[in-house]
């Protein structure tokens, strides 16, 4: 109740912090005095008793113990409090009352404290702005704050953050007074020589920074914390039961609260909260991974691979050469058409669609020229437009002998460009080839079209379709035998997932050489229209901001990005997809299936009518969790409803 009554009185009397500024000017006052936690300083986790439980976690891995060090902790605090003549007590005198530990576990717990609560915290970005606005504007700013770190720590953490040229800092402990009781105040105003009606304070904490003041006569100005969650908050993964991924979560997502532009768009928000996690956790992956084979060349696949390289290179590997090749399924499937002893052979290696694919598709996706696909077409008994899996052995065979010739002359030339093109990269010995994933397919024909080559692949997710594979590969987030519900839950919406590294530009069709000898890529026409190209630029460039801003977080504390914790806002995304999700994905369609789109077209009685219609779309959508929210609109386990739906897809 108590905390209740508290919850509405700061709904009641907090101020948005686009009106301080106003109230600062109509106050007429020359002097600011700000709090500090949650207010000049964020912490890049949920609660300040999160450091404790990160600490806990730490000191029992180092010593190698089970000890409650949270609840110590404060219970070390309490007894501090109880046994201090004054209103508040330091950092030391806590930790003299610390019980259970040596005095090397003592010194350890006490530095490791200090070093976690300096990196954890950072500006509060949007107070920031009227910290720098009082001090452009003439306003004398005094810092007052009731903490029980050391003055010095405190002003460390102000000048990392940026919060320069105040006047001075009213510590608690260095006081030995409180805001609470109003002695702090007390302090400040006698020492400065102010009268109360002078002074404007900010700060979140009902009593102390606005009840007290404001009784005391100083402009008191209360402000929200904002501790609300983030868009795609998981709960499951923050309550889990292994600590260090609940722990790591905490990190992230805080993280993501505290730095996540209010004004973002839909899509920057999801690439800052969505993408950004996964593509960091997989660069910081990928480097391991390098090193433990002892691969110096890495070759990032286009045209995901764009993305995938500019996160890595913010990472600035040493010894490690990085490129961006243009290449695709169909790419890498003609250089080795020439190979093929059936029909069956090239439909296995050329890019097949759900969709009914005729023999006029097959034709021109393995590049042949029109007026040579007139002459097969007008001597074949079949027509054009039959599904070629429809045909009969006997007219798979004519079609095939018709169609090879041709084929093997492409194929050959292929071969030779292709060759050509990677070579311009120094593609040969040991390298690594590095993709989003699923089938390896494009590592798969690269080694078998650079057979010389040591090639290995590294994937976010993986997921092979036959039982043994010939190259060697691992993939961070998923494959088949590890984190499996993640694979469920990425694979419920692969077109998606892929929309969210693609390259803007099209895809690669072949390979070409000119005048001058040298080789290049011939690339297909954009699938997007430029406003969706927009959108999608927008979310890359929000996720690769996401890697810039953490890099910093996890290179002072080393924050472990498993699978777990980088997956957990896809997680949540996708399990209960939001009817403003659905609005903005409405426009997006994907071209190379028969151009289908991401949302129902059609309402769910349209369906009820139609049953088969509704089963076709399903199966042949590549984002099949966003299609059944479209349709059904509940927030109903759309991932459960795949895996049932799914039995009646034959060709699974």
């Amino acid at each position: 109740m108590k905390e209740l009554v508290k919850e509405i009185l700061i709904g009641k009397e907090a101020t948005s912090l686009n009106k301080i500024i106003s109230l600062i000017q109509n106050s007429g006052c020359k002097v600011v005095s700000f709090d500090i936690f949650d207010t000049l300083i964020k912490r890049n986790l949920r609660s300040a008793n999160d450091i404790f439980k990160i600490l806990e976690f730490e000191f029992n891995q180092h010593f190698n113990k089970s000890l409650p060090i949270l609840l110590l902790r404060k219970k070390a605090e309490t007894n501090a409090n109880e046994n201090s003549s004054n209103e508040e007590v330091s950092l030391d005198e806590i930790y003299a009352e610390f019980e259970q530990i040596s005095e090397e576990e003592r010194k350890w717990l006490r530095n490791q404290e200090i070093f976690l609560e300096k990196n954890f915290c950072q500006r509060n970005r949007r107070m920031y702005g009227i910290y720098n606005w009082c001090l452009k504007n003439g306003k004398k700013i005094l810092i007052t704050s009731d903490m029980y770190l050391p003055l010095e720590i405190i002003k460390d953490i102000l000048f990392d953050a940026g919060y320069y040229d105040y006047s001075k800092v009213y510590l608690s402990n260095d006081q030995k007074a409180r805001k609470a009781t109003g002695s702090l105040f007390s302090i400040m105003l006698e020492e400065e020589r102010l009268n109360a009606s002078e002074v404007v304070h900010i700060g979140d904490a009902l009593k102390g920074d606005y009840l007290v003041p404001k009784s005391m006569g100083i402009n008191a100005i209360l402000i929200h914390r904002d501790d609300s969650d983030t868009m795609y908050f998981n709960k499951k993964v923050l309550m889990s039961k292994n600590l260090e991924i609940a722990n790591n979560y905490n990190i992230v997502n805080s993280f993501i609260r505290n730095n996540m532009n209010s004004n973002s768009s839909f899509f920057e928000k999801m690439g800052f909260e969505i993408v950004g996690p996964v593509l960091y956790g997989y660069c910081k992956w990928l480097i391991q991974k390098l090193k433990e084979k002892g691969i110096s060349r890495v070759y990032f696949l286009a045209r995901e691979g764009f993305t995938l390289e500019k996160a890595f290179e913010m990472f600035r590997p040493c010894g490690i050469s990085y490129h961006v090749i243009r290449v695709s399924r169909r790419a890498t499937a003609l250089p080795l058409l020439y190979r093929a002893k059936s029909l069956d052979d090239i439909l296995n290696r050329i890019t097949v669609t759900r969709a009914n694919f005729t023999i006029q598709n097959m034709l021109k996706s393995c590049e042949l020229e029109q007026e040579n696909i007139d002459k097969i077409l007008s001597v074949i008994e079949s027509n054009p437009y039959d599904c070629v899996y429809a045909l009969s052995d006997h007219q798979k065979k004519k079609l095939f002998d018709k169609v090879y010739p041709y084929i093997k002359k492409i194929s050959k030339q292929q071969e030779e460009y292709i060759r050509g093109y990677l070579n311009q990269f120094e593609f040969n010995g040991k390298i690594a080839v590095c993709d989003v994933g699923w089938h390896g397919t494009i590592q798969n024909a690269l080694q078998d079209i650079f057979e010389e080559n040591e090639i290995y692949g590294y994937y976010i997710g993986k997921k092979e379709k036959r039982a043994k594979e010939k190259v060697k590969s691992e993939a961070f987030l998923f494959d088949n035998n590890y984190n499996k519900w993640i694979m469920r839950e990425v694979m419920s919406a692969p077109d998606l997932f892929e929309l969210f590294f693609l390259s803007t530009d099209g895809s690669a069709r072949k390979y070409a050489r000119d005048v001058s000898g040298k080789y290049y890529c011939v690339q297909a026409k954009p699938e997007q229209s430029e406003e969706s190209a927009e959108d999608v630029i927008d979310l890359q460039n929000a996720a690769l901001k996401f890697v810039k801003e953490f890099k910093k977080l996890d290179n002072a504390i080393n924050v472990q990005m498993n699978s777990c914790v980088c997956e957990a806002a896809f997680s949540a995304f996708i399990n209960y997809p939001s009817a403003d999700t659905i609005k903005h994905l409405k426009e997006f369609s994907f071209l190379n299936v028969e151009s289908h789109s991401m949302v129902a077209q059609h309402s769910f009685g349209y369906y009820i009518l139609r049953p088969k219609n509704f089963v076709s779309e399903f199966l042949n959508n590549g984002s099949k969790s966003i299609f059944l929210k479209s349709v059904l609109k509940l927030p109903l386990p759309y991932i459960s409803i795949i895996d049932f739906l799914k039995k009646f897809d034959k060709q699974q």
